[in-house]
């Protein structure tokens, strides 16, 4: 684990701060779980370029709407139902 000292405005560190405590988070917590969102959306984009890098771009739409025709829409479990299922 490393320790990192970043500098941020006043203003900015007050709305996170408030955010982490309205979240029940800690402040490094807090940070953490942007910080590890940023990355995993960044991987996750550059996975995406290097994947459909020279694709047809229409083609792919077109896939992705056959796919989604196929599929059944059902009822999302409750909490509950997944809670019980756990247990």
């Amino acid at each position: 684990m490393s320790t990192l000292s970043i500098r941020v405005p006043d203003s900015l560190k007050e709305k996170a701060s408030h955010l982490a405590r309205k979240n029940e988070m800690s402040f490094n917590a807090f940070v953490n779980h942007w910080l590890q969102i940023a990355v995993v959306r960044e991987e996750t984009m550059d996975w995406m370029e290097r994947t459909l890098n020279n694709k047809n771009s229409d083609e792919i739409i077109s896939k992705f709407g056959e796919f989604l025709c196929k599929t059944k829409q059902s009822k999302e479990p409750s909490a509950d139902e997944i809670n019980n299922l756990i247990k």
